[in-house]
């Protein structure tokens, strides 16, 4: 008996269509739409943090003048690398997971996002880990072109790397969210010119916090990029291990998933 075959398109019970508790194929085709972006935009992520980094560098050589190659200025300048590291992997992070999603909201390219069944739970993760991996590499070129000028050994290389990822993943969390409430590239500017760079200037780059005074010194400490800081030198230079400090970033990234999570499940000035 010859079976009648169905026209396309229509229904075939055969085919399950529940969406599963967590769309794997969905999250790694947004992983993969993302980083061939950043591929895109290397040179950006990549090749400008380096030279930032160089830049300040060889401004506080020569503004250390006569301390240039005493053991005092040597401290300063050890001081420094880790800082300038750091700094390029949290200003990444945050950089990649807010504009990606901006650009995705402005050419309209959200609109498939949330029309298809990607919720929360895929979307988010991706963009954070877009953001990561361009924090990171960047960090890595950074650290790579620190031992050309001063080459510094790595005490606890699993302490640099756990703050260096956890720091990052907060940045990206904080970039996500901006990117969120923005409706226009000169919103996310105006977050990262107010906002970020101020804090992570004011986070111990330059100077120890014991150097400040006292009520300067309290509210950098309220600061989580002080923490990922902190974390992260230790990691480079060694000491003891700042727990307070992985303690505080942990929860800060915690609440900040979150609440990008919530945020974004329910669609927050993700059409305007």
């Amino acid at each position: 008996m010859e079976q009648t075959r169905s026209p396309a398109g229509a229904f075939n019970p055969l085919i399950s269509r529940q969406v599963p508790g967590f769309h794997w194929v969905a999250f790694l085709t947004l992983c993969r739409r993302e980083l061939r972006r950043m591929v895109k935009m290397a040179a950006a992520f990549l090749i400008a943090p380096a030279l930032m980094a160089a830049i300040y560098f060889v401004c506080f050589l020569f503004g250390l003048g006569p301390q240039r190659g005493t053991p005092e200025g040597d401290a300063v300048l050890t001081y420094l690398v880790p800082g300038l590291i750091m700094l390029s992997i949290l200003l990444r992070s945050a950089e990649n997971g807010g504009f990606m999603l901006l650009y995705s909201k402005i050419e309209g390219h959200i609109i498939d996002e949330l029309m298809a069944p990607i919720g929360a739970r895929e979307a988010v993760p991706a963009y954070l880990l877009a953001g990561v991996v361009a924090g990171m590499g960047s960090g890595l070129v950074v650290w790579i072109a620190s031992l050309f000028f001063w080459p510094l050994p790595v005490a606890n290389p699993l302490s640099a790397l756990g703050f260096a990822l956890t720091g990052s993943l907060f940045m990206a969390l904080c970039g996500l969210l901006c990117g969120m409430a923005s409706t226009k590239w000169d919103h996310i500017s105006a977050y990262f010119t107010f906002l970020f760079t101020p804090l992570s200037f004011l986070s111990g780059l330059f100077a120890p916090v014991e150097t400040m005074p006292a009520t300067v010194a309290a509210i950098v400490r309220l600061n989580p990029l002080y923490h990922a800081m902190e974390g992260f030198r230790h990691g480079m230079l060694g000491g003891p291990m700042p727990w307070g400090s992985a303690l505080f970033l942990g929860l800060s990234v915690v609440l900040l998933y979150a609440l990008a999570a919530r945020l974004y499940a329910s669609g927050w000035r993700m059409k305007s």
